[in-house]
């Protein structure tokens, strides 16, 4: 509860979830499918053809604008998978069930359903024990078997009743036969034998994020409340002259009939003070202005600190966090950026096997099954072969240049010595080679039929260098 206060009320948290949920889907989380010819006991080249009728299928299917793969009818694969991205970053794990919604209108039955991960516990909130914990069903090896999810958020008792009362036993694995389907996506880090529930990277920052909160919220209302006090105004009356002002009798009982004069005439005065430059005060009165401005050096530094912390347990540069990019260089940003997406890696790859693979292997058993996609002569059944079926890249968002031209001379480089391919160039950037050369092969036949002349397709690049170039050299370059 405290992480999801501090994401609806903190910009810094929120921004930091935001960026890792960019980094690890972002806008598009396309399928690189990659059938294995040699399990399946077909030729390389059927297999490339199997690949690109899968992902033409898929594409339909994950790409629907009528949002069928989503049960709630509000997202694409895509948006899924950015949702439950989303409950892992913000949480520490992130929920799905896939439903069988055989209905009027669909190509395909199979649905993700994403779920609250606040809804996943023990019925009727009893104890954990050895077979059950935080909802979480286990066999006697400590397998998940089963998941119990309340029927509404436990913060919608007053709204939807008994619903939020009443827990749904959900298996695991749908029994099918020769093979169990998927039923039930929890993605989470585990990091502990026999851990069942995922943890927010944001709990050993929470307390500090707080305390940042408050010193930031506090350091702006004294600022503001410095900025509205222009100055004030003394009185310089003694005793003696109160005393003979006021009466020496009443010295001390008639402060108020004092007060009330000076009040009467600064309220008469009020048209002069905020007309005129010069003002005119009550006798025995000294107006100081206030010259003292707020303190405030040290904050900047402070917050630093912190934000660097912070971003530190998120998992993204504290440049990224802040988009302050003043004091960075080339190498020091590029050297960041490594370090980052080796956890972005990581992080997408526990994202890929804990949902998007299981969403792909139900999606693909029932397109085998419909026959929607025709199976390759001697193919290897589904069933006795899933890992070769199911055998794909999972293409996520560009990873972005820090200098483009550098970044692009370094990939030509990579690919001309052949440490490197087109395919993997193209993936790092959120493309897909395949559909880049179809283009390419279009344009070129464009430029060929309106008679325009071929762009330029030197790929070669030189090695950087600061030796001067040699007279004649030039000339001879073309320069």
């Amino acid at each position: 509860a405290r992480i999801r206060d501090l994401e609806r009320h903190e910009g810094w948290v929120s921004s930091g979830i935001d960026k890792q949920v960019d980094m690890l889907v972002g806008g598009t989380f396309r399928l690189n499918a990659k059938p294995d010819a040699l399990a399946l006991g077909i030729s390389e080249e059927a297999a490339q053809e199997l690949g690109r009728r899968l992902q033409s299928e898929w594409r339909g299917y994950a790409e629907d604008p009528t949002f069928r793969c989503d049960a709630e009818r509000q997202l694409p694969f895509a948006g899924l998978m950015g949702l439950l991205a989303r409950e892992f970053v913000t949480i520490g794990e992130g929920l799905g069930v896939l439903r069988w919604m055989d209905r009027p209108g669909r190509p395909y039955a199979t649905a993700l359903q994403v779920i609250d991960a606040d809804r996943l516990s023990n019925p009727q909130n009893r104890m954990d024990d050895d077979r059950l914990a935080g909802g979480v069903e286990r066999d006697e090896d400590g397998a998940p078997i089963a998941y119990h999810v309340r029927r509404a958020h436990p913060g919608d008792l007053y709204m939807r009743g008994a619903k939020a009362t009443t827990w749904d036993r959900i298996p695991r694995w749908d029994d099918i036969g020769r093979a169990q389907r998927p039923k039930v996506l929890h993605v989470y880090d585990k990091k502990r034998p026999g851990q069942t529930r995922g943890v927010s990277r944001l709990v050993s920052t929470l307390v500090k994020l707080k305390m940042l909160s408050r010193y930031s919220e506090a350091e702006v209302k004294t600022a503001a409340i410095n900025a509205t006090i222009v100055g004030a105004i003394y009185t310089q009356m003694g005793a003696d002259y109160a005393a003979e002002r006021l009466g020496e009798e009443s010295a001390v009982a008639d402060w108020n009939v004092f007060n009330s004069q000076r009040a009467d005439f600064y309220e008469q005065s009020a048209r002069v003070m905020d007309e005129n430059r010069f003002i005119t005060l009550f006798p025995s009165d000294r107006l100081d202005l206030n010259t003292q401005p707020r303190q405030t050096a040290g904050y900047p530094a402070f917050q630093t600190a912190f934000l660097q912390a912070f971003a530190a347990a998120l998992g993204v540069s504290y440049e990224q966090l802040s988009m302050d990019w003043s004091k960075v260089n080339y190498s020091s940003a590029r050297a960041a950026l490594n370090e980052v997406w080796r956890g972005v890696a990581r992080l997408r790859a526990i994202l890929t096997w804990s949902a998007a693979n299981l969403i792909y292997y139900a999606w693909l058993e029932e397109a085998l099954d419909s026959g929607r996609i025709e199976v390759p002569a001697g193919a290897a059944d589904f069933y006795d072969a899933p890992a070769a079926w199911t055998r794909a890249e999972w293409i996520g968002p560009a990873r972005g240049y820090i200098d483009p031209v550098k970044e692009a001379q370094a990939a030509v480089l990579r690919m001309n010595a052949q440490i490197s391919t087109l395919e993997r160039e193209s993936a790092e950037q959120g493309g897909d080679y395949e559909t880049n050369l179809a283009q390419l092969k279009r344009e070129q036949e464009d430029r060929q039929r309106l008679g325009l002349g071929e762009p330029g397709t030197d790929m070669s690049v030189a090695s950087p260098t600061d030796e001067p170039v040699a007279d004649g050299e030039e000339d001879a370059a073309g320069g």
